[in-house]
């Protein structure tokens, strides 16, 4: 098969690392192709030998950018013999579909987020393709509130990387923990709906009673600057570090305790996956998708949003029970086997790709 995987950016996200692992596992008996407005993941497509092409922001609606897109897009297809195009943005999908229209490829969409509006947009860009959703949560929406044919869409749960040629870890983490401290990291985009500042306020009443816990937040965005500022100004520095975007979080991963979500909005979180792969379990928000990874008390906890009360004492219930903390490091790595290895993943995206290529 040729398979067109189109994004609006190759940013580090979570969208982008199960681009780039399907990339892995497809490209020995498949050509892959990319097109994008380019990102720092560009570097990960040249080592893997990947082929990427530019097209222009995807959320721009300008008409001219659209009829660029198209005509790139269709030329691409057209170019590299390409079956299927597997979009991974709603607006990459809508352009896809026109792209359709002119040379006959089937198109693919993977819905990442469970939307919280936006439905009718999402209707006119995803209905009558084959769809694939992160999580149930992330299906029931779009089958509920966006009227999509609940036939055409397939759940497939994400997976994750859990080797990397890359040891480095950031010298403050293994300080830490060389220190003794039991450390406690959230891996997220420093942006406001992944809870940053639930995570410096949760920080904050545990360090109030435990003296031997550090937090650390792996990722970067928008409100780094301004999350530091909130950090300084609660004379935290000393408790909490932002260690920025790391391409090894499995690296990272090695040396923490205890992984936060506090998340607003998910479709299916890779980090609590990238944890549990480690045996690390999870306290997060009892939100859509979050909710199908962790189950209460067996690999983890959940808490309602904003719920800083709720992530302390489980902190607390962890730290202090060592029998507890064993058994849920255990029941991590196990359900990590069983619901999210990278097997599934592989096998049942073949199978929807032979599929609708047989619908030809």
């Amino acid at each position: 098969m040729n398979i067109l995987y189109i994004n609006n950016s190759m940013h580090l996200g979570g969208d982008n690392k199960c681009i780039l692992k399907l990339c892995k596992q497809l490209k020995d008996n498949n050509k892959i192709i990319i097109a994008s407005k380019g990102g720092v993941l560009e570097s990960e497509l040249t080592n893997l030998g990947i082929k990427h092409y530019y097209i222009k922001d995807v959320v721009n609606k300008m008409p001219h950018v659209i009829l660029s897109n198209i005509r790139t897009l269709v030329k691409i297809v057209k170019d590299e013999n390409i079956d299927i195009i597997h979009s991974h943005h709603r607006m990459a999908t809508l352009t896809a579909k026109i792209v359709s229209k002119f040379t006959g490829v089937r198109v693919i969409h993977t819905q990442h987020l469970c939307i919280e509006d936006k439905f009718k947009l999402t209707n006119l860009a995803l209905s009558n393709v084959q769809i694939i959703t992160v999580s149930n949560a992330a299906k029931e929406i779009l089958k509920n509130k966006s009227g999509l044919n609940e036939e055409n869409i397939t759940t497939i749960y994400n997976t994750v990387e859990t080797e990397n040629k890359n040891k480095v870890v950031d010298k403050k983490l293994i300080d830490l923990k060389d220190k003794g401290y039991f450390i406690i990291a959230q891996v997220s985009r420093v942006i406001d709906y992944k809870g940053i500042y639930d995570f410096v306020d949760v920080a904050e009443e545990v360090v109030k009673e435990n003296d031997k816990i550090r937090f650390v937040l792996i990722g970067d965005g928008p409100e780094k600057e301004n999350l530091e500022k909130y950090i300084n100004e609660k004379i935290l520095k000393e408790y909490i570090y932002l260690l920025g975007s790391k391409n090894n979080v499995i690296e990272h991963l090695k040396y923490v305790d205890l992984l936060l979500l506090c998340s607003y909005i998910e479709g299916l979180p890779l980090a609590p996956l990238e944890a549990f792969s480690q045996g690390i379990p999870v306290i997060a928000t009892n939100i859509d998708g979050t909710n199908e990874e962790i189950i209460n008390g067996y690999n983890g906890y959940l808490v309602e949003k904003k719920d800083i009360e709720g992530f302390k004492t489980k902190i607390n219930q962890i730290y202090r029970d060592k029998e507890l903390l064993d058994k849920l490091k255990e029941n991590s790595f196990k359900i990590y086997s069983e619901k999210f290895d990278e097997k599934q993943y592989r096998e049942k995206h073949i199978e929807i790709y032979k599929k609708i290529l047989k619908e030809d």
